[in-house]
């Protein structure tokens, strides 16, 4: 019995709220159950959810890195990131809050929003899609009522991409939101490099 588990044993007596081994540098879990932010794989080990995207860790490739990942808070100031080479971003604004409310192309964009930080070259393109709500680019990212105006003055909506090209190096940011502050929901967000 490893050590951890035999400490939890003796000073609770009754068990630990989860089992786990750390050996290696990995949380094991034969009981099913993981740390938070984190999800039990087929051999037992705890890895990040597959919803990241994050391919899950070899067992031969040494110590898994999730055990310090955290998930962002998709704000300006923790925004999510995309590569610069492009990407896909599933997620929802359901139970989340609006702090950005962009002017683009002719709407207030004053929904539930989620942040993602694009570092890009001077003159990179870039083609913009998202599904389920709309989405945008700012720089800087600033919240209400300092937003600025969203890049191009256009939003991507499904099924209609937004093509920009960043007329300075840095950061980029892209904003997953709405015009309606009631609508709400899963999205996909794809960026491609072009």
């Amino acid at each position: 019995m490893p050590w951890n588990l035999a400490v939890c044993v003796l000073v609770f007596a009754g068990g630990c709220l989860f089992s786990a081994d750390y050996g290696g540098g990995q949380f094991r879990c034969s009981d099913g159950r993981c740390p938070s932010g984190l999800v039990c794989s087929a051999d037992q080990r705890c890895i990040a959810s597959p919803v990241t995207d994050a391919p899950a860790a070899d067992a031969s490739d040494g110590p898994v890195d999730a055990i310090d990942a955290r998930l962002a808070a998709l704000t300006c100031a923790d925004p999510g990131v995309v590569a610069a080479t492009g990407g896909s971003e599933p997620g929802t604004t359901a139970g989340r809050t609006s702090t950005i409310s962009s002017s683009c192309g002719g709407f207030v964009m004053n929904g539930a929003d989620a942040v993602y930080r694009l570092t890009a070259a001077l003159g990179d393109s870039y083609l913009i899609g998202i599904t389920g709500v709309k989405a945008y680019v700012i720089a800087p990212c600033s919240v209400s009522p300092a937003t600025p105006v969203c890049l191009g003055n256009t939003f991507a909506s499904p099924g209609n991409p937004i093509s920009i090209t960043t007329t300075f190096a840095g950061q980029h940011f892209i904003v997953v939101d709405h015009e309606n502050a009631a609508t709400t929901g899963a999205y996909t967000l794809t960026v491609t490099k072009q």
